[in-house]
């Protein structure tokens, strides 16, 4: 019984000596959404929001107030990249109306992002939209 005990007490603290660096490295960047939008299939609503790097292609996207959370696998979404400068961490949305769509993440600490799928809504609102130049794009930046 002892040495089961001894034996999950060093494991117990090997898992926390790996994962302790691992929390260290996450990135995170915090922006406030003033509306409601749309991620994937998920509505979520304004507030303020955290983007965080979970694992190499693993991102949540947090709202603050409610706790309320989307993962988001990056491999399973289209990488972008943005012209030379600075990288700067923002979010894209879509804009169909008074419609929001979340289509971009940016962390800020590369020239590379990631596009999200439209979602079946998303693909609805634009065949139906009238305007030929397509969404109206809206930033916002993350600090």
């Amino acid at each position: 019984m002892k040495h089961n005990t001894y034996g999950a007490l060093t494991m117990l603290a090997v898992a926390l000596m790996i994962s302790v660096p691992t929390l260290q490295a996450q990135s995170r960047v915090r922006a406030d959404v003033p509306f409601a939008f749309s991620l994937e299939q998920t509505s979520m609503p304004a507030g303020g929001y955290e983007v965080s790097s979970i694992e190499d292609k693993v991102l949540a996207v947090r709202n603050l107030g409610t706790g309320q959370a989307r993962l988001l696998i990056a491999s399973m979404h289209v990488e972008v990249s943005q012209a030379s400068g600075t990288p700067h961490a923002k979010l894209v949305f879509n804009k169909y109306g008074d419609q929001y769509f979340l289509s971009q993440i940016w962390d800020g600490q590369s020239q590379s992002g990631i596009a999200l799928s439209e979602s079946k809504r998303e693909k609805e609102l634009k065949m139906a939209s009238t305007n030929l130049s397509g969404p109206e794009t809206v930033i916002i930046a993350m600090k």
